[in-house]
């Protein structure tokens, strides 16, 4: 299918899903790489990886209003050579998802619902969360867990603890709807997480 959509959430930024139904062979005509992206391709083992990798290009590059290469800083978060945006991606089996912003950093995850989410729960939500989350409610743990995701892309320091570091407001889980996150660190910072529920996959993106 390709492009699912490509959302303009202001003049400054756009938001792009993309349905991983091509072929290997289809996705690499369409990525149009350089070499060096070529390089990074090589490395991946899977085919399954290399789909999820070649897609997000794709996206990318149909989104964006002129072409640039992806690269990555030392913490691994996605740069554009250009520099002219700041980008996320995130991509989980049959779907990826592109971020873009002007004028601040972004974060974006995309997840599978897991009906065993809850195994986990002591990973990712501290002891204030588990206080007023319904554990046996996988949705809300769902759109937590990718809440945290994409704040940790946001931030993008692999010394976050997304448990200790990262307090998610209690809300009142919907299709769509907005999560207010504390972040914990050398300045504690108030976000505001967009989460939409689709199928069997949640979204969430840094506001």
């Amino acid at each position: 299918m390709g492009l699912v959509y490509k959302k303009i959430l202001s003049g400054d930024a756009f938001l792009g899903l993309w349905e991983i139904s091509e072929s290997l062979q289809e996705l690499l005509s369409t990525a149009n790489l350089s070499a060096t992206e070529k390089e990074i391709l090589s490395k991946k083992v899977s085919d399954r990886r290399k789909k999820e990798w070649l897609s997000a290009r794709c996206l990318a590059r149909t989104i964006l209003p002129a072409p640039s290469e992806i690269r990555y800083n030392k913490h691994g978060k996605p740069i554009l050579e250009t520099g002219e945006y700041h980008i996320s991606i995130s991509h989980s089996e049959n779907y990826s998802a592109v971020y873009l912003n002007k004028e601040k950093p972004v974060g974006v995850d995309i997840q599978k619902i897991k009906p065993d989410i809850a195994k986990g729960i002591d990973y990712f939500l501290n002891n204030q969360e588990q206080l007023w989350v319904d554990k046996t409610d996988f949705i809300t743990l769902n759109i937590l867990w990718s809440c945290k995701e994409s704040v940790f892309k946001y931030v993008s320091s692999y010394e976050l603890d997304i448990r200790n570091q990262i307090f998610c407001n209690s809300f009142d889980a919907q299709t769509d709807g907005e999560i207010e996150v504390i972040i914990r660190n050398e300045n504690q910072e108030i976000l505001s997480i967009h989460y939409e529920v689709f199928e069997d996959y949640v979204l969430t993106r840094t506001l």
